[in-house]
């Protein structure tokens, strides 16, 4: 029968020394363990309070395709030319009904998806012809609105319309 063997006490001795080494190490590590986790929470909880800020006091975003570039109360205008056509040159003409009891027309053209218009203007008659100047203000590749709205002599929206065109 075999003897029981006795444990070789120096490669446990060894491995507590290196253990205690480990410990030792890490402490040092650790000892910077607080400050860190207290660092992370700050930085977190700036970062939420700073998108709820930047949540709450950023205005609404104007780029969207599908915004509105007319009052939803006016009364439609049937809009004429040009409408939902692609062109091989920007627009010379844009023309609507005429609406009765209209002090002015403000006539608008964006890039589709835009908030500024690349040609304003204000005219009293229900057509418009575009100068040369507000013609290259229309440049090729791009889908555009053109909006016309009918004002009263006190300034309020009685009519509006709108209509789409590309330029390719």
């Amino acid at each position: 029968m075999a003897q029981p063997t006795e444990p070789h006490h120096g490669s446990i001795d060894n491995a507590l020394d290196h253990l205690e080494d480990e410990v030792k190490a890490l402490e040092g590590v650790t000892r910077w363990g607080p400050w860190l986790r207290w660092s992370a929470l700050v930085l977190v909880l700036a970062g939420i309070i700073a998108a709820v800020v930047w949540m709450v006091a950023s205005p609404p975003p104007t780029t969207s395709a599908r915004m509105s570039y007319i009052p939803s109360a006016a009364e439609p205008i049937e809009v004429s030319e040009p409408r939902g056509v692609a062109l091989k040159e920007p627009p010379a003409r844009f023309a609507w009904e005429s609406v009765t009891g209209r002090l002015q027309y403000v006539v608008r053209v964006y890039v589709k998806g835009t908030s500024v218009p690349v040609v304003e203007r204000v005219v009293t008659t229900p057509s418009l012809e575009l100068t040369p100047e507000e013609r290259a203000r229309i440049p090729h590749g791009e889908t555009y609105v053109w909006t016309v709205i009918a004002q009263g002599k006190d300034g309020a929206t009685i009519g509006a319309g709108e209509a789409t065109f590309k330029v390719r």
